[in-house]
């Protein structure tokens, strides 16, 4: 029987169009994509409807890098809402194609499945329906409960009805991609599988470089003793949360897969180094859970991969020997990089104090569930940071951003935390900036109803951390705006040699006060003698290029476990349907990959790594990381059983 989408050509053309002009729609208004940049965009669109396992596989190899959020200023919806929507666009304009020249292969239905592999498949698909329901009903629960306004899909906060969607759009975005997933692999077993495997070994390859880029140049690779962390391109943690943990936790096997499945001398020596990076950017993510679940699940995937019949048909000698010598190269490096750094052995001896932490964490979320419906339903999605931060018991936001409602030339009211002392100065409206020579003068227009001490500052800064900073500490009058007029003091900026001449600039600005606001009209960082503008930035174009930053306090924003998150806004009833989901998978993938289907081996342990971590983080406020958890547990529900013996 034929084996693609089940929907009629027109209903797939007409869904590659809508995606397209959706996606054309939103380059058109993107603050940095140009004439150039659209031009790309349609040769991607144009490969994904000519080579549609290509476009898989750019679509994954692509997901660790695709945002500009930190320099767009777009947060709700990204430059990977774009990928997605033009890939999808030419994988369904393929599929009609297809349909209508009447291209479509016809393969082998799947052979039949015993009686508990029929059993946990059907248990499969009713999880898969109810964690569709219970989301539908916390999206809406969670629209209600934001105000039911209608959303600003770019910029809105994590208090507003945006945030509802920024969060719900994944589960969106799965439902429009199983259907080609589907069709991809009945139409070809093994391409499918290369393009997935690739596509997430090309996205590994690029954070271990994104990684390796940062520390370089705003650290400096060897320097483990400062309590920098790296965050590759992960621009949603500027907020916290463990999104490269997330990330790195369900690719990792893929890296002992390349290994194992290397050809040649020099396909090995690429794989065996791309371990080494790993490791090392593993370490200098100081994530103990991280650490934890990439050391239990490579001892897990070498004790699988020696039971598989793959394995035992390897008789290669000196490969066997050699990848005796790369464990013990890799425990080594592990050992010497945790033992040369101070902040590494402090992460680890604070453990215990962590999990209280955790714990009390946890609790005070449990405090939101007032109501029996609360209770089994959740608040609803996108709703834990702004009930979470409102109790009185709860953590405290560290400050504000919105829209000012005063007539006039366009602004935005940022505003410290309302009561906390402790916490002012930990949060920043912030815009990126290029740095360039001599000291600086910044030119701020702002006004204030009530005197407020402000901030500014000018930053080697890559997200998180401050390296190098000019700034000017001063009070705002009360009145109408005015323009302070500032000097920057501190180190000079320019004269970098290395590495450290890439560097980019972050310009913030902080309320130090709490219960204390200022409208920001906008500034200008204008050299020592005050004659050029180095940099000017307003709201005349919204928020485009601008962002907000918090410094060492991101617990607002996070559940720390995703069980508990899930909990909190989906209900008992979205928590156990994800549960049950996830175990009725992990069993099936497990046998399958006894029974021929090796090529699952790697997804096995990226799912069974992710399940450990997600303990200790959340994982539903990463909209791409969310994503990609969903599409690995779409392709063990989808793919399977149309061949035997698939280690593709």
């Amino acid at each position: 029987m034929s084996r693609g989408t089940p929907w009629p050509a027109a209903v797939q053309g007409l869904a590659a169009l809508s995606l397209w002009v959706l996606a054309f729609g939103l380059i058109g208004i993107h603050p940095m994509l140009s004439l150039p940049s659209g031009l790309v965009a349609a040769g991607v669109a144009i490969m994904s409807a000519v080579r549609p396992y290509w476009g898989l596989l750019t679509l994954l190899g692509l997901l660790p890098m695709a945002s500009l959020s930190i320099w767009s200023g777009w947060r709700v919806t990204d430059e990977f809402d774009m990928l997605l929507l033009l890939i999808l666009g030419g994988g369904y304009a393929h599929e009609a194609w297809m349909r209508m020249s009447h291209a479509l292969p016809r393969v082998a239905a799947p052979p039949k499945s015993s009686g508990m592999q029929s059993a946990v498949g059907g248990a499969v698909r009713w999880a898969w329906a109810a964690v569709l329901l219970t989301w539908a009903v916390s999206a809406w629960r969670g629209w209600f409960d934001a105000g039911a306004s209608a959303p600003d899909l770019l910029w809105d906060g994590y208090d507003s009805t945006g945030n509802v969607w920024r969060v719900a759009k994944s589960m969106v975005a799965l439902l429009l991609i199983a259907p080609w997933l589907r069709a991809l692999y009945c139409r070809s077993p093994p391409q499918a599988i290369r393009s997935l495997h690739g596509g997430l070994l090309i996205g590994l390859i690029l954070v271990c470089a994104l990684a390796v880029w940062e520390r370089a140049v705003y650290i400096g690779l060897w320097d483990l003793r400062s309590d920098y962390r790296t965050t590759a391109w992960f621009w949603e943690m500027h907020v916290g949360g463990g999104a490269i943990d997330v990330y790195l936790a369900l690719t990792a096997p893929f890296a002992w897969w390349a290994l194992w499945r290397a050809r040649t001398t020099w396909q090995w020596a690429l794989a065996a180094t791309l371990l080494a990076v790993l490791v090392y950017v593993v370490v200098t993510t100081y994530s103990r859970g991280l650490a934890g679940v990439f050391v239990g699940g490579s001892v897990v995937m070498w004790w699988l991969w020696r039971r598989v019949p793959q394995a035992r048909q390897d008789a290669l000698v000196w490969r066997k020997q050699a990848q005796r010598w790369l464990l013990a190269g890799l425990l080594a490096e592990a050992l010497c990089l945790v033992g040369a750094g101070q902040f590494a052995s402090d992460r680890l001896s604070n453990t215990s104090v962590d999990v209280q932490s955790r714990w009390a964490h946890w609790q005070s979320m449990y405090g939101l569930l007032k109501e029996p419906e609360d209770w089994w339903w959740g608040l609803g999605q996108g709703r834990l940071p702004a009930r979470h931060s409102a109790m009185v018991s709860g953590p405290a936001m560290p400050g504000y951003l919105s829209w000012s409602v005063e007539p006039g030339a366009p602004a935005v009211r940022l505003q410290g935390p309302k009561a906390s002392a402790e916490l002012a100065g930990r949060f920043a409206l912030a815009r990126r900036v290029s740095l360039a020579p001599g000291p600086h003068v910044v030119h701020l227009t702002v006004r204030a109803a009530a005197e407020t001490r402000l901030r500014f500052s000018l930053c080697e800064r890559h997200l998180l951390y401050e390296i190098r900073c000019q700034e000017a500490v001063g009070t705002l009058q009360p009145g109408p705006a005015q323009v302070l007029v500032w000097p920057l003091s501190g180190p000079e900026l320019d004269g970098q040699t290395g590495a450290a001449r890439f560097r980019e600039g972050m310009a913030s600005l902080t309320v130090m006060q709490a219960d204390r606001a200022v409208e920001v009209l906008g500034w200008d960082i204008r050299n020592a003698t005050n004659q050029g503008v180095l940099h000017h930035a307003d709201f005349s174009e919204g928020f485009n290029g601008w962002y907000f930053v918090t410094t060492g306090y991101f617990r607002p924003w996070h559940a720390d476990n995703l069980f508990m998150e899930l909990w909190v806004e989906r209900g008992l009833l979205g928590s156990v349907a994800h549960v049950i989901l996830m175990a009725c998978i992990l069993w099936q993938v497990c046998f399958r990959c006894f029974t021929g289907e090796t090529w699952l081996l790697p997804i096995l342990g990226g799912l069974v790594s992710c399940s450990v971590l997600l303990c200790v983080i959340s994982v539903t406020e990463l909209p791409r990381l969310s994503f990609l958890t969903g599409s690995l547990l779409l392709v063990s529900s989808l793919w399977g059983g149309v061949l035997r013996d698939r280690s593709a």
